[in-house]
């Protein structure tokens, strides 16, 4: 009987020797591994049973950087939930430019020289518990908390469910399967999907769902989307110069990150199909845009690309409609601004006629630049209907060329390049009329009997050809103009000449019609804010 009883209890008692030592084992390796690596271990409330361990508070830091706390945390083969983790990073002041740039070599090199070990990685996911939960986990540099996410992994043979929430009022969440392929040696990252509110870089009110899909080795990691993103912004400030009222468009991208992680070696490109674009830049207003915008990073280089945008105004205080674009800007990333802009198609309707530029490219490192604006059949009508004055009308139709050239900006706090115009020429297409007669007029006429012919002639002046000079530097314009024609009630309709000179101050006059339109709110206020600052 006794004998039975010993062999009764062979297996059980063969089972707690194998236990007891794997756990000495494991112990005496955390204990070489804590000490490797200068870690501190402290913990309350420490519960050991059949259904595993459990820990009322567990703490791991690793000083003066690292310091983790863990509430309510529970272990089992299965399962390692916890109501919240709190990890706090306080980054060393390291001033010494040499040391720093030691460390980081340091750890560039053991990463170059760390690739996937695949039999442990997939080790380590066949003995992960099935359901990892973890309420709320934060991540704190500098005390200042950074991340708040719920954390939610269901392991299916090789495959983990991941998701991710964020526990903030930014509403994000995150959803996709990874998997370790051994034999390829790298992550795979399938229906992923990404849907957020928007609330940072400037973004007040917005939204964007984002389906993707990945590769992650020890080279690097490559992203893209597996179908277009929806975006949707409905108020976002992203400089001072320019504010969104109204974003609707699809994107698609592909991003590869390299492992290091070095910026200057990242590559990527966003190919943006905008539904409708709203918004202000400085105190210009756009409306209705649409079209597409392809973006790429490669090798340091910057290319926005266009095959075709079209606006349904941009409003300056003269409204230009059906602007129409195709081109391209190419650029380093360490001078974004001294690119290479290219276009194909430039073109827009103003005063019912055209304004358009030829096929062309201007070079921002290499000013001044040169480019000829082509004005055609612009109607006179239009004109002085949106300049009105008492007792002005006109018809007739005018094409020019107008020379700009653009130069470095010598004024601080102003753009980057200033515009010039010397020389510009307007003509008439065909014969028209100029009538202008009213109070003001017949006062002068009636001070300056000289004039009264001059007077006279203008009341309903027909002309055969009208031809000018346009001149523009430091937000003045010159417009020299010579008429010639006739008024069949003056001097028996004799031919005459007539030579004008008008000057303007461009900027203070679009600044003007603006005010006299129902301008959008905050154009009001930035042209108010302007005329403070001149005043």
């Amino acid at each position: 009987m006794m004998t039975r009883l010993k062999k009764r209890y062979w297996i059980p008692a063969i089972i707690l020797l194998i236990i007891v030592i794997v756990s000495l084992y494991g112990w005496r390796y955390w204990l070489a591994f804590k000490d490797e690596h200068n870690l501190s271990v402290d913990w309350q409330g420490l519960d050991i049973s059949l259904d595993g361990l459990s820990f009322a508070e567990l703490t791991i830091s690793q000083q003066p950087q690292l310091s983790l706390k863990a509430n309510n945390i529970k272990l089992s083969w299965s399962t390692l939930t916890a109501k919240s983790i709190d990890i706090y990073w306080q980054s060393t002041e390291l001033t010494d430019k040499s040391t720093l740039s030691k460390v980081a070599d340091n750890v560039n090199q053991q990463i170059e020289q760390s690739p996937f070990n695949s039999s442990l990685i997939s080790t380590i996911i066949y003995w992960l518990p099935k359901t990892i939960k973890f309420d709320s986990l934060k991540f704190y540099q500098q005390k200042n908390e950074l991340v708040n996410l719920k954390i939610e992994t269901t392991k299916n043979q090789n495959t983990i469910e991941l998701k991710l929430a964020s526990n903030t009022q930014d509403m994000a969440t995150l959803a996709a399967n990874v998997s370790f392929n051994q034999s390829n040696s790298c992550f795979v990252i399938e229906n992923g999907i990404l849907t957020t509110t928007l609330h940072h870089f400037g973004i007040e009110k917005g939204n964007l769902t984002l389906p993707f899909s990945g590769v992650l080795t020890d080279k690097q990691l490559t992203l893209k989307s597996s179908d277009k993103a929806l975006l949707n912004i409905d108020k976002a400030k992203f400089s001072d110069d320019l504010l969104v009222q109204k974003l609707v468009g699809k994107v698609a991208f592909e991003l590869v990150i390299p492992i290091p992680f070095q910026s200057k070696q990242i590559n990527g490109n966003v190919a943006l199909i905008i539904n409708q674009f709203n918004g202000i830049y400085k105190a210009s207003e756009i409306k209705s845009a649409v079209g597409d915008v392809s973006i790429l990073v490669k090798n340091n280089q910057l290319s926005i690309s266009t095959s075709s945008l079209t606006v349904q105004e941009v409003n300056i205080g003269v409204s230009f409609e059906k602007v129409k674009l195709a081109g391209s800007y190419l650029a380093s990333l360490d001078k974004p601004l001294n690119g290479i802009v290219k276009w194909q198609l430039a073109q827009a309707t103003i005063f019912s006629g055209l304004v358009f530029l030829d096929k062309g490219q201007l070079n921002f490192a290499k000013l001044p630049q040169q480019f000829n604006l082509r004005l055609k059949k612009l109607q006179l009508k239009d004109i002085f209907a949106k300049y009105p004055a008492e007792g002005l009308a006109g018809d007739g139709a005018i094409d020019g060329t107008l020379p700009v050239t653009l130069l470095p900006s010598s004024k601080k706090g102003a753009a980057l390049t200033e515009v010039i115009i010397k020389n510009g020429q307007l003509v008439t297409v065909n014969d028209g009329f100029l009538r202008f007669d009213n109070s003001a007029l017949k006062n002068y006429a009636l001070t300056n009997p000289n004039m009264k012919i001059l007077t006279d002639l203008i009341k309903n002046f027909h002309y055969t050809k009208l031809s000018g000079t346009v001149n523009y530097a430091n937000e003045i314009a010159k417009l020299g103009l010579n008429i010639q024609g006739s008024n069949r009630d003056v001097e028996n309709n004799k031919a005459v000449n007539l030579n004008i000179n008008l000057e303007e101050n461009i900027a203070k006059l679009l600044i003007s019609l603006q005010l006299a339109d129902q301008i959008n709110e905050p154009i009001r206020k930035r042209i108010e804010a302007y005329l403070k600052r001149k005043s």
